[in-house]
């Protein structure tokens, strides 16, 4: 749902629908706000809403599928009085599944909010506001219960203690800012977790008076991976907190400001950092262990880090951890980087170009630096005007000929409601389209036919965009392929959950954000990916990444199960910055998890329990040479390496 908010804030249209006027703009739809402490009874009557913004969303309530929480039943009033604890609560709880939106305004509670069904479930929530810094659920001051920094509580929380499985699947919350209030020392102002999918973006995190304990939690158990992307952090001891072991977080477009401890507090987890902006007199970012080879590994790429003091280090990684910087500068600390392993401290001054941990390990002989490919922002697409799109109205038995009919219609952009569409041909994505959204739990199903074949469900073709995204879309395949790239067009592929994909047209490039699947076939293209999840098995027969000719560009990848995760051949180029592998299972030996024929590759990664064997295969010149186990440094439970470097051709 990126760009929803720039498009339509910029559009304001007027519109007569059955006898009165409505406005078009601003993503949100605005009610009459009340004067005093007005009540939240879930029953009363709502006034008709004055001539305020109301988005393009409003039409599609109709069909029940975008719950906006100052409407009936919930009538949660933005006003910065009236209490809405109850009110948000039960729009959360009743409405699993669904897009739960919050028009601009400040909305007051003076307790913790959870997603949480009335059936206890945690997972596919979605929360979105109307804009980043103008929709505000903010915390009373001085509120009971938040007032201890030793049991720290969450204004919002996606986790109750009471789920042990890693199946918090797509959790989103987006566009909004989360506010603790003045003098609430043990607030948390956002407590999150996901797995496989999910992600926080667009979103600010606020302590007024710098007094809340932390701003994002993410310390969940078997919480990961998952996405966090253009955050805001102002205030708390603890700007973002990241402990237990796992499954890792990608971190993107993060700026962080005034916190008393540390911006970002990590201990023994896999955390993978692009962008980072901080500007504290603390340590920006403090790598941390837990004893025993409890180590974590944090990868950094691209970070401004100033403020400081002359007597704190801007990065510190003092217990033995694994860490990869690039591109980092600092202005005000005594050292850029400070870094323990084996009871030996080294610095780094500012600028760091790159930075390692550890010896950088190889098998052949080679220059003893990652690959540093080219990086690309992930395209964020804008929205058009609400008469150039369309909504795919929840289907019958077959949507293949709705959805087609919908591309064709000229219209730019897609909203998929709700619903599972079942696809039983091939759809082309064609003329105008550039945009096709899923809103809440939106899934695609292969019929039966469909999915016994390795045909593509959607197919790019030419067409009038240069840019097209497919978004929030969950997706049932069996052996079909979710996308075909067949033209040269770029292709973005952001919160799915949708393996197989193919490119047939060389040259085209392909953004890849917050996705899960497995076969995806790159050849001669470039491709960036952040937080990236490939789950292949051996005895479904699939792969899980091919680079055959291609610059593949990876910032946070997850795996399990027992298939080779990585395949580099016909001189591509792969360049992975963190990842954790989990062997979940045993792997057959002689499956590498990592195979470079003629081509390069960087790899940074930790991995836990079940090892590959060998981790890396590379093949050159006729000549192949394996890295072993015994190779990698030791963790706890598994092994890493903050940087290998492969071969030159």
């Amino acid at each position: 749902m990126d760009g929803i908010v720039n498009f339509l804030n910029s559009m304001v249209q007027f519109r007569w629908r059955t006898g009165w006027l409505v406005f078009l703009g601003g993503f949100g739809i605005a009610i009459a706000i009340s004067i005093g402490l007005g009540s939240t009874d879930r029953n009363a009557p709502t006034p008709p809403p004055p001539p305020q913004a109301i988005s393009q969303v409003a039409t599609l309530t109709q069909e029940r599928e975008i719950i906006d929480v100052t409407r009936p039943p919930y009538n949660a009033r933005g006003d910065g009085r009236t209490d809405n604890t109850a009110a948000i609560q039960a729009a959360i709880s009743e409405n699993r599944g669904k897009l739960i939106y919050f028009p601009n305004g400040t909305y007051l509670v003076r307790d913790s909010l959870y997603a949480r069904s009335e059936d206890g479930k945690q997972k596919r929530f979605f929360l979105q506001g109307q804009n980043q810094q103008e929709t505000v659920i903010r915390l009373i001051d001085r509120a009971p219960g938040f007032q201890d920094r030793s049991t720290p509580k969450p204004l919002l929380s996606f986790w109750e203690g009471r789920v042990g499985d890693a199946t918090a699947f797509r959790n989103t919350v987006s566009h909004l800012t989360l506010n603790v209030g003045r003098n609430n020392p043990g607030a948390i102002a956002l407590r999150f977790r996901a797995n496989n999918f999910g992600s926080v973006h667009h979103v600010t995190l606020r302590s007024i008076d710098r007094k809340g304990r932390y701003g994002l939690d993410l310390s969940p158990p078997l919480n990961g991976p998952l996405l966090i992307s253009h955050l805001t952090v102002s205030g708390f001891d603890i700007g973002v907190y990241f402990v237990g072991a796992l499954h890792s977080a990608t971190l993107s477009h993060i700026n962080l400001n005034d916190q008393t401890e540390y911006g970002i507090y990590n201990r023994r987890q896999v955390l993978n950092l692009e962008d980072l902006t901080s500007h504290n007199r603390v340590p920006a970012l403090y790598n941390d262990s837990d004893g025993g080879r409890g180590y974590g590994l944090v990868t950094l790429v691209n970070a401004t880090l100033n403020g400081g003091s002359a007597n704190v280090t801007a990065l510190e990684n003092p217990g033995g951890g694994g860490l990869y910087v690039r591109n980092l500068t600092s202005q005000g600390y005594r050292h850029a980087i400070s870094n323990t392993v084996d009871n030996r401290t080294i610095t780094r001054d500012s600028p760091v170009r790159e930075f390692v941990s550890h010896n950088v390990l190889t098998l052949f002989s080679n220059p003893e630096t990652a690959l540093n490919l080219p990086i690309e922002p992930t395209p964020e697409a804008t929205w058009d005007d609400p008469d150039d799109t369309v909504t795919v109205a929840p289907p019958g038995e077959d949507a293949t000929a709705a959805l087609q009919a919908a591309i064709d219609s000229g219209k730019s952009t897609l909203y998929l409601p709700r619903a599972n569409y079942t696809i039983s041909d091939t759809v082309e994505i064609r003329g105008n389209v550039r945009r096709i959204v899923g809103l809440g739990a939106a899934i695609v199903t292969a019929s039966d036919r469909l999915q016994t074949t390795d045909r593509p469900v959607f197919r790019l073709v030419e067409g009038t965009a240069d840019t097209v995204s497919l978004e929030g879309i969950e997706a049932h395949l069996g052996s079909s392929y979710f996308i075909e790239h067949a033209a040269p067009r770029t292709l973005v592929l952001k919160h799915l959950g949708a393996g197989g994909y193919r490119n047939l047209a060389s040259g085209s490039k392909l953004f890849l954000e917050d996705v899960v699947g497995d076969r995806f076939d790159f050849q001669n293209q470039q491709v960036w990916a952040r937080q990236f999840n490939v789950e292949a098995g051996r005895h479904s027969g699939k792969f899980n990444i091919r680079n055959n000719g291609a610059d593949v560009w990876i910032l946070g990848l997850k795996t399990e199960r027992d298939v080779t995760l990585i395949e580099t051949i016909e001189g591509g180029r792969t360049e992975l910055l963190g990842a954790f592998l989990y062997g979940n299972r045993d792997i057959p030996e002689n499956t590498p998890a990592f195979l470079d024929r003629e081509s390069r590759q960087s790899l940074v990664f930790l991995s836990y329990n079940h090892p590959f064997q060998p981790y890396i295969r590379e093949i050159h010149r006729g000549e192949t040479r394996d890295l072993s186990p015994e190779a990698l440094y030791p963790v706890k439970y598994g092994k890493m390496s903050p940087l290998f470097v492969g071969s030159t051709p």
